[in-house]
């Protein structure tokens, strides 16, 4: 059986939560989050739900992109089927997590059955205009169930992990590092320790302010414009629902006497991966600091060991700077699969 749902129109499932609970899906698979995300998106996000009687045994989000799809327009308020297209499998919210989840995922990290019983129940539910896949952040051990005739497989951005379980304070965090890279970090922290406007709190997302949030992120996205389709600008009411999860926190650097956010971090918790999400900063030239993110780090290396994390993973891009902070990378890649 199977749940082919669309945040937009169908309310939460009873077995939602868990279903998040049992595949440890993080604050952004929250369904209030989806709903917020699906009606500012630029294609329909179904979210299918494979079930044997009632417990629920796998879930896939993807994007169902048709010709219809456009850089600045919103996807259609009507159901997902019509049209000729195809389906992006991808995380809701974290484009370093695969977008799918299976309790028998076997050991090729699930993409077997996401062939094999995902690909025929949502043409199913398409219908024969559904005629291809994009399978993202497939990892190594998934290579040989993707691969195949008339398959294009690629390689994409590793993801960076930093393991922090060797460690039991930032400081000995740093000392495990390269000698030029210890001593950068030591700078670092020894400036910001003596500079009295600037202060770093950590506290939950529900305590934070979206708006300011979203604006301090949207200064961050603006340096990043270098892929094929630049990402739409994150909304503040996406922002607001996600932020007042349970299963987020967040890392404030403001000036103590003026108040004034000078930077800003949110960390999507999970008991043995969590995710830091977000990030922001005010350019030196606008009243902001030098190095804000190398110290973030030292920050999140603490905030993992206070809460028991083993690991926290950091993303893409600059994958040499995060190896230098301690990071291992692990390859990712990307398929796409004809469907026939």
């Amino acid at each position: 059986m199977i749940d082919v749902l669309d945040p937009r129109h169908d309310a939460e499932p009873g077995y939602w939560t868990v279903l998040r609970e049992r595949a440890g899906l993080r604050a952004d698979w929250s369904w209030e989050v989806l709903r917020t995300q699906a009606w500012a998106a630029r294609t329909p996000q179904p979210v299918t739900v494979l079930r044997e009687g009632g417990d629920p045994r796998g879930v896939v989000s993807a994007a169902w992109v048709t010709g219809r799809t456009r850089r600045h327009r919103f996807a259609r308020a009507s159901g997902l089927a019509g049209g000729l297209g195809g389906l992006d499998v991808r995380s809701p919210g974290v484009s370093s997590q695969p977008g799918w989840w299976f309790a028998d995922s076997g050991g090729d990290g699930g993409v077997t059955r996401l062939l094999e019983s995902y690909v025929p129940a949502i043409r199913a539910e398409l219908g024969p205009g559904c005629r291809g896949m994009l399978v993202r952040q497939v990892g190594e051990a998934g290579l040989d169930a993707v691969g195949g005739r008339f398959r294009l497989v690629r390689r994409t951005e590793d993801v960076a992990v930093l393991d922090v379980t060797a460690f039991g304070s930032r400081d000995d965090w740093m000392h495990s590092l390269a000698r030029k890279r210890k001593q950068n970090l030591r700078k670092i922290f020894r400036v910001f320790d003596a500079d009295p406007a600037v202060e770093v709190r950590w506290l939950p997302g529900k305590e934070a302010d979206p708006v300011a949030i979203a604006d301090m992120l949207r200064l961050n996205e603006h340096k990043h414009r270098d892929v094929p389709i630049v990402p739409l600008p994150l909304f503040t009411g996406y922002l607001t629902a996600l932020l007042r999860q349970p299963d987020v926190a967040v890392a404030e650097y403001r000036d103590p006497g003026t108040g004034r956010l000078l930077a800003v971090a949110s960390v999507l918790d999970h008991p043995e991966l969590p995710v830091a999400r977000h990030w922001g900063a005010l350019a030196p030239e606008h009243g902001g600091r030098p190095d804000l993110y190398f110290h973030f780090y030292g920050e999140a290396v603490r905030w993992a060991i206070a809460n028991g994390r083993p690991s926290v993973l950091f993303g893409k891009k600059m994958p040499a700077m995060k190896v230098s902070l301690g990071a291992r990378l692990v390859p990712q890649y990307a398929a796409a699969v004809p469907i026939c």
